[in-house]
């Protein structure tokens, strides 16, 4: 396991999104990816790609998850969201199901 360096998520003020505060799991690439967020707009990603996990902060600012990429946050109208870059959007629903590498960053 290994933390990726703290890249982009302190430039932004995060933004208050109580409505998001959880656990989200999205699977795009062959990768699942599992955030905690936070409701003053901070969070954790976790993520598994080809059997390592790895983990980075990251801040919602505005409309923008800002994580190791500045990606657009789409709400949908059933409460999930999507994260949107680079003309891929990867959507997200709630979940507490924590992939056991993942625990120990995604602590609430």
């Amino acid at each position: 396991m290994r933390h990726q360096p703290d890249r982009a998520a302190p430039r932004y003020a995060p933004t208050p999104t109580p409505d998001l505060a959880g656990l989200w799991v999205g699977k795009e690439s062959g990768q699942t990816h599992t955030l905690l967020l936070r409701a003053d707009g901070t969070g954790t990603l976790c993520w598994e790609s080809m059997g390592k996990y790895s983990a980075m902060p990251l801040t919602i600012s505005g409309d923008k998850m800002i994580g190791l990429t500045d990606a657009t946050l789409k709400r949908n109208a059933d409460g999930s969201f999507a994260q949107c870059s680079w003309g891929v959007c990867m959507e997200l629903k709630r979940t507490e199901d924590i992939p056991a590498a993942c625990r120990a960053w995604l602590k609430q």
